[in-house]
């Protein structure tokens, strides 16, 4: 097995600075399956990145069985340098420029060449590394079955979603249009791809980043391209996936105060969180539309009109 390194030219300030894209290549030197990892797309979310370097760190000793591993585990250095989700001061999210345009912003450029990079590999599998609010769970996250091209390719990557052993979360488009999503885009393309979220977000969450590493050597195995031990992966999962929303929505402006925590089962009805004045009186409750558990938690006490703060995992 070799392990390499290389990088993808990006737009950047010309003739100023050029900004690349790190690539990490894991080859077996066996054929087998092609697995693409990605990770700090929002720059702010940085326990992807680690999970690239224990990944690898565990090819380096114990190797890779068969076929080849790429990562790019520093997609967003321009958010990752100033801590932001967001590639320039304009707030241009790279995660919802998918595919991208060679001819766009600096976030569909970016986003173009990251995309036909990836294509050009000719991955059976990508995984899109995230991590959401800074108190949340570790979770897989799959579009929906319409989104799919085929219910062949649903079905493979479900059976790979099922075997990270995660809370298994439908996506939805609640945020924004899945196509422009990097894991959606690949979908439309007919390939294979999921995203991880791995827990907290700004710092490196350690037990975030196990349980992301985990969940993609668990991938791997799944594929035949390592012999792990017991410890290294997960137990499967069984069941339809949760679906994703982030109602309800705040109605009212205030102090916000949870009732609940992260990774909570939750009943329909259940208090969820309450909304105070700055007087101290109750504004509002927030209320579980459907059982499920719960994801994360808005980051900050504010409370605003139509403002999301909590995701949760619904179940039928």
């Amino acid at each position: 097995m070799k392990i390499s390194r290389r990088s993808i030219d990006i737009a950047g300030l010309r003739d100023i600075t050029q900004r690349r894209i790190p690539v990490l290549v894991a080859d077996s030197h066996e054929p087998g399956p092609v697995v693409c990892l990605t990770a700090c797309i929002h720059g702010d979310e940085v326990g992807g990145t680690a999970i690239v370097h224990d990944v690898f760190a565990r090819f380096r000793r114990n190797g890779l069985q068969r076929g080849k591993v790429y990562a790019y585990p520093l997609v967003n250095s321009l958010g990752f340098e100033n801590v932001s989700r967001f590639i320039t001061a304009d707030r241009e999210d790279l995660n919802r420029c998918f595919p991208g345009d060679a001819v766009g912003s600096m976030g569909q450029q970016i986003a173009r060449r990251l995309f036909d990079a990836i294509v050009k590999a000719g991955p059976d599998l990508v995984i899109d590394l995230h991590n959401d609010w800074i108190r949340s769970v570790p979770y897989v996250l799959i579009d929906p079955p319409q989104e799919f091209p085929n219910r062949k390719l649903y079905r493979q990557v479900l059976n790979i979603a099922r075997a990270t052993g995660l809370l298994l979360v439908e996506d939805s488009d609640v945020f924004h249009p899945l196509a422009n999503t990097l894991a959606g885009a690949l979908t439309g393309a007919g390939l294979a791809a999921l995203t991880i979220e791995a827990g907290g977000s700004f710092a490196v969450v350690e037990d975030g980043v196990a349980a992301g590493t985990r969940a993609v050597l668990s991938a791997l195995a799944t594929l035949d391209m390592i012999a792990a031990t017991d410890d290294e992966i997960a137990a499967g999962s069984r069941g339809a996936p949760l679906r994703y929303t982030d109602h309800p929505l705040c109605t009212t402006s205030g102090l916000l105060r949870f009732a609940v925590e992260p990774g909570q089962a939750i009943k329909a009805g259940q208090l969820l969180a309450t909304v105070y004045s700055a007087f101290g009186s109750t504004e509002e409750k927030l209320r579980a539309v459907a059982p499920g558990f719960i994801l994360g938690l808005e980051d900050h006490a504010r409370a605003l009109p139509g403002r999301a703060v909590i995701a949760v995992a619904e179940s039928s």
